[in-house]
């Protein structure tokens, strides 16, 4: 009796307690000044807090930083960066939002109205890619990312993404499709430019473990046969970026947290791989190489169809190798991140503005530096030599041809630059240029590129304009982090 007294007061303290009221902007000022409590656990309560409020608290840290108390200031600055990161990641990955309808309509029209939506070609392929192009299926998103659309056109078609970007998933079909024709005589459409098309392939078997965040899909795959390691377990990570993102490589991945099919915590393996070793023997085009894992492989290179030496998977530019500590054949669960190198779009990546004929510099994106001296000689001519620096792993300049925000290639199908610098009137109107001298050469750490050019302006007729701006214009590389949250991901290897 006395227990059942006690568990309906326990219930009843339960049902009459205040509930937990959630953190919301009226709270920032006083998140902000427990960040210098005396209490450490208030003031990573209130750290946590904050950097789940975001933007929204942004302005209160950034006033924060400059706040007497050392501690809220640090705090306050380490916020600010890592809420600006995360904002400029997510602006990066942000995705296109399309909405398909479409009933009892074949597969080439359904991707036919997503390409056009999503600015890039979706085609069919792999074996008898016209049949499956004219399957008639049943789908409707809603409006909803480009990749969970295609995932629900995969559902609906029975399809897999077999490759995007010209990469191709393991076990799927490069692209290589004849011009056909759907059963009412509509020809079937194909890739104009397989390296910036996502193809996509009859699949029966069951959907690949995927997990969509903004413009990215992360899917999970098995390893190739034969590539195993007694050591771990492993699997192989496909990166799809939506085209537009242009995504040159996987830089890294990490998991947060992965367990077996008992919901038992795998702890991850990070081992380098090591290299094999290569023996070759004299005569019959024979190679022996020794694996890192003990083994020995048997190759003759000069074979029709060679065996693909040792039993190391190497993942191409868009794969990455998780591998887990483990002998079971499946993870339930597998969470991280998956950390990309993409590269931006054409543009300004340091401007100065000219100053009579004095020396103006200045400093831009990813460490660009731009100096411009403008100057007249003794026959009129006007000349602005202009000095860029720049690392060449991380930039790139503008090419003649490349379109530039907000402005239009000239009759001559060129955007007036020099090696990705263009120079401007105080209305926007730009110069034609010719370049009388050139030199370049790396700093003495071997890391910048230096440029150094003299450009003469060709005014042309009427008037001569001042000049009033120099940019330099370009591509450079940007890291971005895609969170993945997989479930019944399947592994290969390991000790069974």
């Amino acid at each position: 009796m006395r227990s059942a007294l006690l568990l309906c007061v326990a219930l009843g303290a339960v049902a009459g307690a205040a509930p937990v009221q959630p953190v919301g902007p009226r709270d920032i000022p006083r998140l902000i000044d427990a960040l210098g409590s005396e209490d450490f656990a208030e003031r990573e309560a209130a750290t946590k807090r904050l950097d789940e409020l975001g933007a929204l608290a942004l302005a209160g840290l950034r006033a924060a930083t400059r706040s007497e108390n050392p501690e809220v200031a640090d705090r306050a600055k380490d916020l600010v960066k890592r809420i600006e990161r995360r904002a400029a990641n997510d602006r990066l990955l942000a995705p296109t939002t399309v909405e398909l309808d479409a009933t009892d309509a074949p597969l080439d029209t359904v991707l036919a109205a997503l390409s056009k939506q999503a600015g890039c070609e979706v085609v069919v392929g792999g074996p008898r890619a016209n049949d499956t192009a004219g399957a008639k299926v049943t789908v409707a998103t809603g409006k909803v990312p480009f990749w969970v659309a295609v995932q629900k056109v995969c559902a609906a078609g029975r399809l897999r993404v077999a490759s995007a970007g010209g990469f191709v998933a393991p076990g799927a079909m490069p692209y290589n499709v004849r011009p056909g024709k759907l059963p009412d005589g509509t020809p079937v459409r194909t890739a104009r430019n397989p390296n910036n098309t996502v193809v996509l392939e009859a699949h029966d078997g069951k959907p690949f473990p995927a997990s969509v965040h903004g413009a990215v899909m992360v899917e999970a795959f098995e390893l190739p046969k034969g590539t195993e390691s007694r050591a771990v377990a492993a699997t192989v990570l496909q990166v799809w970026p939506e085209p537009k993102l242009l995504w040159q490589s996987n830089a890294d991945v990490k998991v947060a947290h992965a367990a077996d099919a008992e919901k038992r915590k795998v702890i991850p393996d990070f081992t380098p791989a090591a290299v094999p070793q290569v023996q070759r023997l004299r005569g019959g085009g024979v190679v022996v190489v020794r694996n890192p894992d003990g083994s020995v492989t048997v190759v003759n290179p000069n074979a029709q169809n060679p065996l693909e030496v040792g039993p190391n998977f190497t993942p191409n530019a868009r794969q990455s190798l998780v591998k887990l500590k483990t002998n079971a054949s499946s993870a339930s669960e597998l969470t991280g991140s998956v950390y990309g190198l993409t590269r931006s779009g054409v543009e300004a990546l340091a401007a100065v503005a000219l100053d009579g004929d004095k020396t103006v510099t200045g400093r831009g994106v990813s460490g660009v530096a731009l100096t411009a001296t403008p100057r007249t000689d003794a026959k009129g001519k006007r000349f602005v030599d202009v000095s860029t620096a720049y690392e060449p792993l991380r930039v790139q300049p503008a090419r003649v041809s490349d379109e530039l925000p907000g402005a239009k290639l000239n009759a001559a199908g060129s955007n007036s630059s020099v090696l990705g610098v263009r120079v401007t009137d105080a209305d926007g109107n730009v110069f034609d240029l010719a370049l009388p001298s050139q030199q370049s050469g790396f700093d003495p750490s071997g890391r910048q590129i230096i440029a150094r050019l003299t450009l003469e302006l060709l005014d042309g007729k009427g008037a001569p304009r001042a000049p009033a701006t120099v940019t330099f214009w370009g591509t450079y590389t940007r890291s971005v982090e895609v969170p993945f949250v997989l479930k019944d991901v399947p592994l290969a290897g390991g000790s069974k």
